[in-house]
């Protein structure tokens, strides 16, 4: 039959400020059971809001659900995110997302443990220079 996780025995959780900046929440959607490694997350960023730059050892893929996001790659413009973009991050990326400036923004981020049980690596906050970057 598989295994039905409900919604009701998951808290919202709000996440830290030593990993993202403004007020942002996390659904967790799934954590895999060996021998899966997988993580899938539903974030939620009020206006303004975002993660720190950060890597992930086998990459990370977001799923854009609703509202007005942003996403830079180290070296790259920043690019504007909308419902239904799927953003591929390559391992060991450094990158941040999260909501554009006013607007709410809400994605599905799925990442995995490297063979070691290596996962996100936080880094430094994203400035408010780099943030408040015009999109490419």
């Amino acid at each position: 039959m598989g295994k039905i996780i409900r919604a009701s025995d998951r808290a919202t959780k709000t996440q830290p400020n030593t990993t993202f900046t403004g007020t942002v929440y996390a659904d967790e959607v799934v954590v895999g059971e060996a021998p899966s490694r997988m993580r899938a997350t539903r974030v939620s960023f009020t206006p303004g809001a975002r993660t720190f730059w950060h890597t992930h050892p086998v990459g990370q893929t977001l799923y854009c659900l609703h509202g007005i996001g942003r996403y830079q790659l180290e070296g790259s413009h920043v690019v504007e995110l909308r419902p239904g973009d799927t953003v591929v991050i390559p391992p060991g990326a450094k990158h941040w997302h999260g909501s554009a400036p006013g607007h709410l923004f809400a994605h599905l981020a799925m990442s995995e443990v490297s063979d070691s049980g290596e996962g996100t690596k936080w880094l430094d906050a994203v400035s408010e220079a780099d943030y408040g970057r015009k999109p490419a």
